[in-house]
């Protein structure tokens, strides 16, 4: 998918400038984190301050906001916070020289897709595992390995050779 032409900015002229923009984005606008599994309701709030570093484009990008995915216990749709931050650094092939304390944000400066950088951002923050907060919380489908867990709980008290010694 081609980015739209006002998602595009130049970012060696906000550089110069030190902007600082703030987008808000839904489901439908990260196609890569649909195709990742995040459920209708996922929404992202991000914040991108442009600067300058040893005369490179320098962008530190703040996300923050409520991805719903697939619990890995119940598989109904879980709420997983969302709170990533990185310091990038703008270069124009993947074996251009990165300052320290930057990652490299491989692409063009002065055409740089705002909302690929935010869903990259929020692909890196989702949890490798998304579950509920507690057991408790995944309903009726916890209830029954809850049950099951108390069944094992009880074959753990028997013990085959405790009368070994007599």
């Amino acid at each position: 998918m081609s980015p739209a032409p006002a998602d595009l900015v130049n970012a060696v002229e906000l550089a110069g400038r030190a902007a600082r923009l703030e987008r808000r984005l839904s489901l439908a606008q990260l196609p890569r984190v649909g195709e990742a599994g995040a459920f209708e309701g996922t929404q992202v709030r991000a914040q991108l301050e442009f600067g300058k570093f040893d005369g490179r484009v320098t962008v530190a990008v703040q996300v923050e906001g409520v991805t719903y995915l697939a619990c890995q216990r119940c598989l109904k749709p879980c709420a997983c916070a969302l709170d990533e931050s990185a310091l990038l650094v703008v270069v124009a092939r993947d074996t251009d020289e990165v300052p320290g304390g930057y990652e490299p944000l491989l692409g063009d400066a002065e055409r740089l897709s705002v909302t690929e950088l935010i869903e990259e951002q929020v692909l890196l923050g989702l949890p490798l595992v998304p579950m509920h907060g507690t057991a408790a919380d995944c309903g009726a489908a916890v209830a029954a390995l809850a049950a099951t867990e108390d069944e094992a709980a009880v074959d753990e008290t028997q013990r085959p050779f405790a009368n070994l010694r007599e």
